[in-house]
């Protein structure tokens, strides 16, 4: 039995995605409080979107209805990653008080 390398069909010209654009960039030399300010802003922009297209939907000036559920879903990912985050962060300090001195 042999496997043949099958090409992938290339449909057209690849649009950088927005989400590369979000990133949170970390360096050895940015503070903790910087990171949580860009994760802060963040969330506002998409929060922003996330009205904008419930707007644009509920006046019927959307596009489709894909941009909305779109933008609804990467707010609710974003939200949700906030929580699991303060979660960890919750679960850390508790441990450190159950140390003993």
């Amino acid at each position: 039995m042999s496997i043949r390398f099958v090409p992938f069909p290339v449909t057209g010209p690849s649009r950088p995605s927005t989400v590369h654009n979000r990133n949170i960039s970390s360096s050895p030399n940015t503070s903790f409080n910087h990171l949580f300010a860009q994760a802060s802003s963040v969330m506002e922009n998409l929060d922003q979107e996330l009205m904008a297209s419930q707007i644009d939907l509920a006046t019927g000036n959307a596009r489709d209805m894909h941009t909305a559920v779109l933008a609804a879903e990467k707010a609710s990912l974003t939200l949700d990653l906030v929580i699991s985050v303060r979660n960890k962060a919750i679960e850390a300090y508790q441990e450190i008080m159950r140390m003993p001195l």
